[in-house]
């Protein structure tokens, strides 16, 4: 009896995520009948985008965690880097909505830049206390206007975790960041369940060294890299530099063999790349032992 409810209850959760899924904008057909990608939310790298079928499916969760330096523990350093590279998905999904409403602003006789939506952070007090509040500077550099950041901060994870699922049913808001040490099965499917409600992107940023979040679309590993060099002063840093692994594709799960990348990031563009200035190496030298490719094109 057990089993069989069990078992009636992920068939319920699995049409209810399909369901779901049928309300992402950017996977709706086009006038011709195909799926169209070009309102997707997307990385800016080709290498990476071309294993999404639909982009970042604006109305599911994404993980992003960083890579343990050390034996089921992890630096400051490790979190940066999935902070990092969550925040700079949150800015290529607020350009992306920018170009989305430019053209429907126009039509209707309007203003091209139509009102900037918001994005939200959340955390326990107890993370915030240890990394600092986000730098409003920072975050500006990057291209996401710190007067659009609504920040919360909770005295306890469950209340954060309660605050992310919340804010996920307001359609006001471009993307919801949460930052937590680690989520179980059943309020990770609420909040999956509450994304997919209001097309509200939610992208999680976990423990390096917890278990993975179940009911996400994508789940990326980011490892901190040393930055490029920089193009015009050799003492400063350049170019920010991660590598990055997708670990899950919901959509597509084989794209979850696909190696490491090198990737960088460009403030002009404001998009990511394959990581430049190894283009003369011999192909059997562009791996690591970890298998990280860095693969050889512009970013800029």
């Amino acid at each position: 009896m057990k089993a069989a409810v069990i078992t009636g209850l992920r068939s319920r959760i699995l049409s209810l995520e399909r369901h779901a899924s049928r309300r992402d904008p950017s996977s709706q057909p086009d006038d011709a009948g195909t799926s169209s990608r070009r309102w997707s939310w997307e990385l800016g790298c080709p290498s990476f985008d071309e294993l999404l079928p639909r982009g970042l499916e604006t109305n599911s969760v994404h993980e992003i965690k960083g890579t343990p330096s050390a034996l089921g523990g992890a630096s400051a350093g490790d979190w940066m880097a999935a902070i990092g590279f969550a925040a700079r998905l949150a800015v290529r999904r607020l350009d992306a909505l920018s170009e989305m409403r430019a053209p429907d602003a126009a039509s209707r006789g309007a203003p091209p830049r139509a009102a900037r939506p918001w994005v939200l952070w959340c955390w326990p007090k107890a993370l915030a206390g240890e990394f600092g509040a986000p730098s409003a500077a920072g975050l500006a550099h990057l291209g996401l206007d710190p007067s659009r950041l609504l920040i919360i901060e909770t005295a306890r994870a469950s209340e954060a975790l309660n605050a992310v699922e919340e804010s996920l049913k307001a359609s006001s808001l471009a993307v919801v960041i949460g930052v937590l040490n680690e989520i179980e099965l059943t309020p990770a499917r609420r909040l999956s369940l509450a994304a997919g409600e209001t097309a509200t992107p939610c992208l999680l940023i976990t423990h390096p060294s917890s278990e993975p979040v179940g009911a996400t679309a994508t789940r990326w590993r980011v490892a901190r890299m040393p930055s490029a060099e920089h193009r015009f002063d050799p003492r400063a840093p350049g170019a920010a530099r991660v590598s990055a692994t997708l670990e899950r594709c919901r959509a597509r799960p084989a794209s979850a063999a696909w190696p490491s990348l090198l990737l960088e990031w460009c403030d002009e563009t404001r998009r990511f790349g394959l990581a430049s200035g190894v283009a003369d190496l011999p192909s059997q030298t562009r791996g690591t032992a970890s298998g990280t490719v860095a693969a050889t094109v512009r970013t800029c």
